[in-house]
């Protein structure tokens, strides 16, 4: 009975009817000085870092960390901190997101809320802030509809949920148009990822939450006897790169046998390794998680070696060197990567299955970018990263008190 068209048809209808009803209470209800976090489904990114320090400090709202996953409301409830089940009372929880004055994500409201239109409805009053997860050299949302169109609502619905968003996070002000194109917003934030505080200071107890390595993980990193290589493919539009090919792995692998270097590969936490165990036992070769949050480890490596994905702009702020795979213009996906997205200049190593080893060797050993890494940091990071959550924080505080006042009421003398 379930897969009848017509029954399908009406449960959209009666869902969408729903989240018509909710949206209209949610601009009308009196907010509650509540502010929510949603992130990924392991406890990772920027609204991690922004809500434990909004946790650490005694403010003016209650925070609430948003989630479905079953474990991760176990770990952190365990440690104490605050958390909605979204899955479990959902009562409770069109309760809380009818009146909660701010909500914060790193991934889009869309995929944070699993489609719902309900879900994503009762937050059509709280102001929603997106701080995103990174520098994109792909196009994002808007940015796509050229692309792919929007006569199918399976991306046409994803797209408007996405982009319900009022502030908006931008590093730098060479990057504000392309933000504003992606999301539509016209209010844009100015100040660091909350997530690289942790690259230029040491990480606090609970930050470590969600980044817990297997001991003899660590202890290899720890090891300085060896140099240490993080490998991070990105996620890919179901077209992989040559960094997620088991060719790949295995050069690294030989590489590692004939040189005093480390490689803790890191998948996407979209994506999963098969015969990860067995890799784990190889010398020179490991396996991270893909749901760990590496974040706090990231100084500890001494190259960060990537297709595309954003954590190489956030690991400039090591200093240390950052290897590309050389991916041409219209050899991949027809529209990414590109690096037009970004300020110019040169601030990275490319590199060819080809010749793979020997620009390894030289970024390792002989390496000439750094003033380069250094000015592009600058370009792409315009304010003090350690003060990130700091002015994120302070602005939340002002949007709660507007939210909570409210627009008012008059009495008119009839």
């Amino acid at each position: 009975m379930t897969d009848n068209p017509l029954i399908k048809r009406v449960a959209y209808l009666e869902e969408t009817a729903l989240a018509h009803d909710l949206r209209a209470l949610s601009t009308r209800v009196q907010k509650r000085r509540l502010v929510l976090f949603f992130g990924r489904p392991t406890f990772s990114d920027n609204t991690k870092y922004l809500f434990l320090a909004a946790t650490a400090a005694q403010r003016s709202f209650d925070v609430l960390w948003c989630s479905h996953d079953d474990e991760l409301i176990r770990a952190l409830t365990a440690r104490g901190l605050p958390c909605l089940h979204i899955a479990r009372d959902l009562k409770r929880t069109i309760d809380t997101l009818l009146y909660a004055a701010v909500a914060v994500f790193c991934i889009n409201p869309n995929e944070s809320l699993r489609g719902s239109l309900p879900l994503n409805a009762c937050l059509a009053g709280a102001k929603k802030v997106q701080l995103w997860h990174g520098v994109s050299v792909k196009h994002l949302l808007l940015d796509l509809v050229p692309h792919f169109g929007v006569l199918d609502i399976s991306l046409r619905q994803p797209f408007e949920l996405a982009t319900r968003t009022d502030y908006l996070l931008s590093t730098s002000s060479r990057l504000d148009g392309f933000w504003h194109r992606c999301f539509s917003t016209r209010r844009l934030i100015r100040a660091g990822y909350p997530r690289n505080e942790v690259i230029v200071r040491e990480p606090r107890p609970l930050e470590l939450l969600g980044a817990e390595l297997p001991p003899a993980l660590e202890e290899r990193l720890r090891d300085r006897k060896r140099r240490k290589v993080l490998v991070v493919p990105t996620w890919q539009r179901g077209k992989s790169t040559y960094m997620t090919e088991e060719g790949f792995v295995v050069r690294c692998f030989e590489y590692a046998r004939k040189h005093p270097v480390d490689f803790f590969l890191k998948m996407h936490p979209t994506y999963f390794l098969e015969r990860g165990e067995e890799l784990n036992k190889t010398q020179g070769l490991y396996l991270v998680n893909p749901g760990v949050d590496l974040y706090p480890w990231l100084s500890q490596f001494d190259l960060l070696m990537t297709d595309y994905s954003s954590i190489m702009f956030d690991y400039l702020l090591t200093g240390r060197p950052v290897l590309t795979l050389d991916i041409q213009p219209d050899t991949h996906q027809r529209f990414e990567p590109n690096y037009s997205l970004l300020p110019e200049g040169q601030f990275r190593t490319c590199f060819t299955p080809e010749n793979l080893d020997h620009q390894l060797t030289q970024a390792l050993h002989a390496d000439g970018l750094a003033a380069e890494r250094q000015a592009m940091a600058a370009r792409l990071f315009e304010t003090e990263p350690l003060q990130a959550s700091a002015q994120i924080l302070r602005l939340i505080d002002r949007l709660v008190d507007e939210a909570v006042a409210g627009e008012g009421f008059e009495v008119v003398t009839a």
